[in-house]
């Protein structure tokens, strides 16, 4: 995250902004609600249309004005100019690393730089704006729901803490599968890199249709690789949206039963479902977060090793000057 530490503003204004976009999902729902209440207490129609005319300027200023100042920010902040600092910063290490390294495998090298600055940046973008701002909202949300509606809120508990825990058996199983599946594909990369470097010299040796099966063989451990991985989440996948399912069932059943004894209003219970469902979406939210963050993680690693192997130790002593003879008289 250091690397990123100039665009610190832009990157807490992007944040900040969406933040407002979720405390505004809360509470488009209550508008909602308010209407459906005051038709079915037959009010006055003007009062009515009061209420939607509220509703369709937050929905302005919402869905809006708000997403517009957020593009703004974003472009002339961080979408381009963030990767710009990243890449030409790592070029510049590159080209200091010492003349003895010269021999190492430079299409590897090429495939793990290039790799790792497309994943920091979409890590540093999932954090950004979709971590930080999920957070505070979702703590909000489940408080409201435990003073409110303390049973939803219980059931929303419930089924979060189920998801965490499922979460926490994916990381351990997960983990070593990913690593594996990074490697596979650097080795791909690896290769493409190095039929493109040499293409003269394949073309001329005509070993063409070699270098082509080459590719096919390792991009093929790589899919196929990939597909078992795939598979494996899918399972855990399937898993978690029957706990959701069955989350959103019982708040259904409590929800009836608050209203069919007149504790809440029918909009009011509406209000609480979407803030209930917005809970478990959170946790949705962090589950596909943390599979992004293992399939990336590798390659972030793998990055920083590459970058650091780049920079002469700390305590390396700087060259000998050149030692100038003076030429023997003739």
């Amino acid at each position: 995250m250091s690397l990123f530490l100039p665009f610190w503003k832009p990157l807490a204004a992007i944040s900040a902004l969406i933040m407002l976009q979720k405390a505004g999902d809360l509470v488009v729902p209550l508008f909602g609600g308010q209407v459906i209440d005051a038709m079915a207490r037959h009010e006055q129609l003007h009062a009515t249309y009061y209420m939607i005319a509220t509703a369709f300027l937050f929905w302005v200023c919402h869905g809006n004005m708000l997403p517009y100042v957020l593009g703004r920010v974003d472009l002339s902040g961080f979408q381009y100019a963030g990767p710009r600092q990243l890449g030409v910063s790592m070029l510049k290490r590159v080209l200091k690393q010492r003349v003895g390294k010269n021999g190492r495998d430079t299409a590897m090298q090429q495939a793990i730089i290039e790799r790792g600055e497309v994943v920091l940046v979409q890590f540093v973008n999932a954090f950004v704006r979709t971590a930080v701002p999920l957070t505070i909202p979702a703590v909000v949300t489940l408080v409201l729901l435990l003073w409110w509606y303390p049973l939803i809120g219980l059931i929303a508990i419930a089924g979060g803490a189920l998801d965490i825990l499922a979460t926490v058996y994916l990381n351990t199983v997960l983990q070593p599968l990913y690593t594996r599946l990074q490697e596979l594909d650097y080795e791909r990369q690896r290769w493409h890199t190095h039929v493109f470097r040499n293409l003269l010299g394949i073309v001329v040796e005509g070993k063409q249709r070699q270098s082509v099966q080459e590719y096919d063989e390792r991009f093929g451990a790589y899919a196929g690789f990939g597909e078992y991985t795939g598979k494996r989440f899918l399972v855990f996948n399937f898993g978690r949206g029957l706990i959701v399912n069955v989350t959103n069932l019982c708040t259904w059943v409590v929800g009836a039963w608050y209203v069919d004894g007149g504790v809440y209003s029918l909009g009011y219970f509406l209000a609480s479902l979407s803030w209930s469902t917005y809970v478990l979406n959170c946790v949705g939210a962090g589950i596909e977060l943390q599979k992004q963050w293992m399939e990336t993680m590798p390659a972030i690693r793998a990055f920083f090793a590459e970058i650091d192997a780049c920079d002469p130790p700390a305590d390396a002593p700087p060259a000998p000057a050149p030692v100038l003879v003076p030429l023997a008289a003739e």
